[in-house]
């Protein structure tokens, strides 16, 4: 994948790329802004399920991690290494993940279409983690 950020000023809360949409829709169908379903064999988004959570409904692989966690794992990456894109950042991906090709490319897939959804999620579980690491103050006692 390329290092594009629609507009956004964090390169790690960017979309794939048209042309990486291309291919991963190319492997999965076509890719449209409507919410998944639960029974993945008919949805939109094959292989995504909407779990219930704490802290609300959250998107993730019917086999597999939520997919705020493997595109935070994308981001990483790509913080890591800006050159690295494409198929050599997926198979990066599928590796740091032990994710299949196939998982991989329907969180991809998934977040071509949900990229503020996925993108908010990320940047709460940042918020609460370094939330969390903070030492309390008055306020907090």
């Amino acid at each position: 994948m390329t290092d594009t950020n629609d507009g956004h000023d964090d390169p790690r809360h960017s979309a794939p790329t048209d042309r990486e949409i291309d291919r991963t829709t190319a492997a999965n169908g076509s890719a449209s802004a409507h919410t998944p379903c639960v029974d993945s064999d008919s949805c939109e988004h094959p292989g995504i399920v909407i779990r219930p959570g704490p802290t609300g409904p959250r998107a993730a692989l019917s086999d597999g991690p939520d997919v705020w966690e493997v595109i935070a794992a994308l981001h990483a990456l790509r913080d890591e290494d800006p050159t690295r894109h494409g198929e050599a950042l997926k198979r990066e991906l599928c590796t740091v993940t032990g994710l299949t090709t196939a998982q991989v490319a329907a969180v991809l897939d998934y977040y071509t279409s949900h990229p503020e959804d996925v993108d908010k999620r990320i940047a709460d579980n940042v918020e609460a983690a370094e939330r969390a690491q903070r030492p309390p103050t008055a306020t907090d006692r």
